[in-house]
């Protein structure tokens, strides 16, 4: 049925993806007001860029390292409750990170064991959530606008958490902004229950009764989706992101400029994933992400390559809108057609790789990136990384025309299932 309202994303047509967002919103927006808090206290009691560097490491290797595992968990398991006891626990450890904070607690290490858990629990939020998403979407088609809208909200939390948690900062301690993040916590929570969802039906009951988490491996990587989507987003996690955490050097290295100038930069960057997320969000079906996903990458590749020579501020601010945006078609394409192509008792695996594939890798490209830049130089590491996406772009390409059943929606039923 066409949307009532053309501007409004064809998912929150649905009154319980309007609830999803309204609570998931609020949040997304604690999480990103917690994480700018607790890089700033790590700096302020160690002074030390490195150990920044270890915290962005700690928060998402996990989602490498337990990738395999988490979507396994999540296809065993009942999502709402589990969605639930996630949130929970994830406000526990805010309210531990509020109570040091109060205190004075100056144990660095604390925090940053703080820091494992909470990635360890988002590595199991995101399959989880995600999966809950397709039950409260109910119409498959409409999925990858509820992504989008996922997309979005993360992005909106991006650019407003940061400002917000420098404004509290500036009258009282870290403390409030983890109080913020325990409380924010229970607005998704609220809304899981306000939509009163059934009790799942025998699917996780099926997928309980599948074998391990190799077999299971075994089982996605024999289709093309996952064979052809998994390594591209690799590629884009391990060379594509790293510029992020790159940018106060650029910003430095290139412009001579300060705090100012990275802030510019990391504006232009984040309003590109923002008008990407809310363009994807208004899409029905995947005709959209099928065209994305052999154009995006390639697009990324040139455009990074690009603003690796260019010493043009204003060129290199409309280049960063073109990679910001060209990072969220890859990873919200590639998310769909992963999700798409396979029936909802394996959906939790499939998300759990692609989030292994993309936020998984992208530390180690982070490591990777400074590493190459400490030795050859930072305008070289962004060439390179440039063409190393071109390259994956163009044979992803290759194999997306040569492959039409890479763009199959329809529901892939595994062997296990039978």
């Amino acid at each position: 049925m066409p949307s009532r309202h053309l501007w409004l994303p064809p998912a929150l047509e649905k009154p319980r993806v309007r609830i999803y967002a309204l609570g998931h919103g609020i949040s997304v927006l604690g999480s990103w007001v917690q994480a700018t808090a607790l890089s700033w206290l790590v700096y302020r009691l160690t002074g030390s860029v490195f150990m920044l560097g270890v915290m962005g490491f700690l928060l998402q290797i996990p989602f490498l390292l337990l990738g395999p595992f988490t979507g396994r968990i999540v296809d065993r398991m009942p999502k709402l409750p589990l969605l639930i006891g996630i949130d929970l626990a994830l406000s526990a450890i805010s309210l531990v990170l509020m109570a040091m904070s109060a205190l004075d607690l100056h144990n660095v290490w604390v925090f940053l064991g703080a820091a494992v858990l909470h990635g360890s629990l988002n590595a199991f939020e995101m399959p989880t959530r995600q999966s809950l998403l397709a039950t409260i979407v109910e119409d498959r088609s409409l999925m990858p606008s509820a992504l989008g809208v996922s997309a979005t909200l993360f992005n909106a939390g991006r650019m407003i958490g940061p400002a917000l948690a420098g404004a509290v900062l500036l009258y009282v301690s870290e403390a409030w902004c983890f109080a913020f993040n325990a409380v924010a916590n229970f607005a998704i929570i609220g809304s899981l229950l306000a939509m009163k969802l059934a009790p799942e039906d025998l699917t996780a009951a099926k997928a309980r009764a599948q074998p391990g988490v190799l077999s299971a491996l075994a089982t996605l990587w024999a289709l093309p989706q996952v064979r052809t989507l998994v390594p591209l987003m690799a590629m884009v996690g391990l060379f594509g992101v790293p510029y992020i955490h790159l940018m106060p050097s650029i910003a430095a290295d290139f412009f001579q400029g300060r705090s100012s100038t990275f802030g510019l930069l990391m504006s232009a960057a984040g309003l590109g994933a923002m008008l990407a997320a809310v363009a994807l969000s208004m899409q029905r079906g995947t005709e959209t992400q099928r065209w994305l996903i052999a154009l995006a990458p390639i697009t990324l590749g040139l455009a990074l390559a690009l603003f690796a020579v260019s010493r043009v501020l204003a060129l290199n601010c409309l280049l960063l809108i073109v990679i910001g945006g060209s990072v969220m078609c890859c990873a919200n394409s590639a998310n769909v057609l992963l999700q798409q192509s396979v029936s909802d008792e394996w959906r939790g695996r499939v998300i759990g790789l692609y989030a292994m594939s993309f936020q998984g890798v992208a530390p180690v490209g982070t490591l990777l990136a400074g590493a190459l830049a400490a030795h050859i130089g930072l305008a070289t590491t962004l060439f390179i990384n440039g063409c190393v996406i071109l390259g994956a772009g163009l044979y992803a390409r290759r194999r997306l025309s040569s492959h039409p059943e890479i763009f199959d929606t329809v529901r892939v039923e595994t062997h296990e299932e039978n």
